[in-house]
């Protein structure tokens, strides 16, 4: 999946430049999604919260292509944004493309609303 390298490589850069080091790391980073022990796809952040202001993580998910449309990912989704609020997340935002419209609804299903030009956002749940 080059889309997983692309990922990882992006997100070493992100944690870098934001001065993390090691210890920082989880969770911001990039989950596998395991079906049946076969890797099927990945979920993450694509990088660490600024250090200052509200902590607002944007995350991306990506499932192999023959596993698309089964509710792989909008699950993967969902525990994502778990794991962003356990770990203190205010704001979860993401970005599609035009004509990317599984992952629109995956992001709709989640709660996540539409601020137009692809971009998504859901604000932390009321406890």
């Amino acid at each position: 999946m080059s889309e997983t390298v692309d990922a990882v490589s992006l997100l070493i850069q992100a944690h870098a430049a934001a001065g993390w080091s090691s210890e920082h790391q989880p969770p911001w980073w990039l989950h596998q999604i395991v079906l049946d022990n076969r890797v099927v796809g990945d979920v993450g952040f694509h990088g660490p919260p600024a250090p200052d202001g509200p902590v607002e993580v944007e995350i991306g998910y990506n499932v192999v292509e023959d596993l698309r449309g089964l509710g792989v990912g909008t699950a993967s989704c969902a525990l994502i944004l778990d794991l962003a609020w356990a770990a203190g997340a205010d704001v979860v935002v993401a970005e599609t493309t035009a004509d990317n419209v599984a992952s629109q609804r995956v992001l709709l299903r989640n709660g996540f609303v539409d601020l137009g030009d692809h971009r998504y956002r859901i604000v932390r749940p009321a406890p």
